[in-house]
Formats: structure tokens, sequence, C-alpha cells
């Protein structure tokens, strides 16, 4: 595992700043220029997505016809760099290319901050007109929301049919050729990993590491540190993260209802986006992509009864994967990550982040507790029936 310096709040703050004084009109039609368009306007878009920077462009062609685009700027946080981009352009590249999932078109790119017109990394893209499924799922009636989750139902089946190099190991995609490399989630880029074990275990070391090296962190987080090595310790001889069952497929790993544009009258969707976390991965979140369209938990019941009617959506379930044990370890493993891991695009000030903090503090203890009670205490009494 290479660790790199964890950036601070203000460093993250400032890297945010730079680019944004960058966004101008002048370079914005450096940009469009390049395709022989000239920018009109742009403006940034105010989504429920807090990683990355996006915007709306509107051009001007030759013959005076009017076009639309959406800006992605990648968040520079230092464990990102290149990996994010490189992640989501070949695989929605590969996916327009090898399934009908409906994606934008990828209009440019680039990795390199130092060197292009914006001085950061950034897609281009095609603007696909439509509502997310956020903003008009209440308007839609459940008969039209069961087709949406029909249509979804074969796009995830797709991912999960793709065959690749390397997919017997865990992680995301870092080249054209879709090989992988470092898993990228809401965290550190680590990996590819043989096993969801050394998956979990590398994590964990990352979040024991952050608190050891971080002054804040070590001042509240300490506590922890013991009950988390004794978790790695206990993963590392635990059978059921090395079993070669553990199917490993192609997911999205965030189809929440922001991530997709439907129609609103219809609910045929008519794009999937925000493919930069797309991971070689044993996990079933994109199966389970139906908890993530409802706050309304009484609707989403009522909508679960419905869904689980349609054949299509049982045969995927039947697919999952059986993650009871592998989600004690990853209860303590996201909430020990999330606390100690940060983006400034999360917060509004210092003071947000120390709460951040002190929460998934408070929820690693808490899953921890949970993990004792049904892992470690089973495997004690396992022990003394040996004695």
């Amino acid at each position: 595992m290479n660790f790199i310096q964890h950036p601070s709040y203000s460093e993250q703050t400032h890297d945010i700043a730079l680019i944004l004084s960058k966004l101008t009109i002048e370079n914005m039609n450096k940009l469009m220029g390049r395709l022989d368009l000239q920018c009109i306007s742009f403006e940034r878009l105010q989504t429920s997505g807090r990683i990355n920077l996006i915007f709306n462009l509107k051009a001007l062609s030759k013959n005076s016809s009017y076009i639309e685009f959406i800006l992605k700027i990648s968040n520079p946080h230092r464990y990102w760099t290149e990996n994010r981009i490189k992640n989501e352009v070949y695989t929605m590249q590969y996916l327009i290319e090898h399934t009908t999932i409906p994606i934008p078109k990828i209009i440019d790119y680039s990795t390199d901050c130092k060197s292009n017109i914006l001085s950061c990394e950034y897609i281009l893209m095609e603007k696909i007109y439509g509502e997310t499924l956020e903003s008009v799922i209440e308007n839609i009636s459940d008969q039209n929301l069961v087709r949406t989750a029909i249509e979804m139902t074969d796009y995830v089946k797709q991912l999960r049919q793709i065959k690749l190099p390397q997919a017997n190991r865990i992680g995301s995609f870092s080249s054209k050729e879709m090989f992988l490399g470092g898993s990228l989630e809401d965290g550190p880029t680590l990996g590819p990993f043989i096993t969801v074990k050394y998956y979990i275990i590398e994590h964990l070391r990352w979040a024991i590491k952050r608190i050891q090296t971080d002054e804040q962190l070590f001042q509240i987080g300490e506590y922890l540190i013991l009950s988390l090595q004794k978790i790695i310790d206990c993963a590392q001889t635990d059978s059921n993260l090395s079993k070669s069952e553990i199917k490993l497929h192609v997911t999205h790993t965030d189809l929440n209802s922001s991530n997709i544009l439907v129609d609103e009258i219809t609910g045929k969707i008519l794009a999937i986006l925000d493919w930069e976390r797309c991971a070689m991965t044993f996990k079933n979140d994109d199966i389970e992509f139906v908890s993530h369209w409802f706050e309304n938990n009484q609707r989403e019941k009522c909508f679960q009864l419905l869904i689980q009617q349609q054949q299509n959506y049982l045969d995927l379930v039947n697919d999952a994967c059986n993650m009871h044990k592998i989600k004690l370890y990853l209860d303590v493993m996201y909430s020990a990550m999330y606390a100690t891991f940060y983006s400034c695009t999360w917060f509004d000030c210092e003071q947000a982040v120390t709460e951040h903090i002190k929460r998934f503090l408070q929820e690693t203890e808490d899953a921890i507790i949970v993990f004792n009670k049904n892992i470690l205490d089973e495997n004690k009494l396992y022990d003394d029936s040996r004695c």
C-alpha cells in the first residue's frame, strides 16, 4: 500500500478555487474553438452530487445553430489524479461500443492539467435532454416506474455479462483495453485486489494509517486503532473472504436516481450518467438499485412488491452475491474510511469536516460492536468447542 499524505481542507479548497478561476468565457471559447464552435455562455449546475463540478455550455456553430454540452470538471483530490477521468472515459467508450446502455457521447477529455486549456481534468460530453429520475420520480406512475426498473434490469444484466481481462480481480479500469487499476470509491485509490480479503484489509490499514498520521484524527480516533487491527487479524484467517465462488462483475456502483435521465411522461431511460466509480467488483449495488430511488419508505415498500412480480428482476436478484458475513466487515471498513477521508466539495467549512469525522467514528465504533458480537464471539465459541 502506497500511503500518500492526505491534503488538508485548506489545500483542497485552494485547489478548487484555482480551477474555478480558470473557468472563464475566454477559456471556454478556446475549448469550443477546437470544435469550430463559439461558446456563448456557461453556468454551473447545482446537482445533488458533491464530488465534481458540472457545467452546462451553450455554443454557436458556423451556421448559427445552437448546441449545448455538459462539462464535467474532475475533483482535484490528489488521491484521484487521472484515475477517475480515465476510468469514466474508458468505461463509457467501451459500453457505447459493446452494449445498448444509453450513455452520452464523449466529445473531448483531458487528464493533463499542466497543458490543457482549462488547467484541470475534464470531460466534455453531449447533453442528453431529459429529467433526472430524482427530480420527477414523484410524478411518474408506479406502472411507468416499473417499466423504468425493468429497463434498468436489462442494463444491469448487460454489465454483469461483460467478460474482460483480469476479471478475477477487484478494481477500476485504467486503460483503453479495460485492464484494472486501483479501486475508485469515495476514498483512497487502492488496489487492484486479488480477493475480497485484501480489499477489506488494505482499506482498514489505510484508515489506521490516516488516524496515526493526522493530528486531529489521532486525538479523537486513536481508541479505535486496536479494534480495527483485530478485525484485520480476523480477516487474515477468514475463509469466507477468499472463496472462489464470490463472483466478480462490472458494476456501475452508483445507480441512484440522480444519475438516471428519464422521460418524465413514460419513465423511459434516456441516459445513465456518472461512470467514474464503475468497477469490477463483488458488490450488489446495481442489483439493489431500487433501494436508492426512494425517500418515501412506504412507497419504496409498495414498489418493491410490484417489481418482485417481474421475472426479469427476480432472475437478476438470484444472481446476487451472498454478502451476509462480508457485510459485517464492510460496515466497519466503510465507516472507518469515510471518517478518515474527505473532500472539500462535501463541506461548507472546516467545522462541518469535524462533525463528519465524529459522526463516522461513532458509526465505526457501532459497526465494530456488531462485528465483535457476530464474528469474533462466534469464532471464540468455535475455538472453545475444539478444546
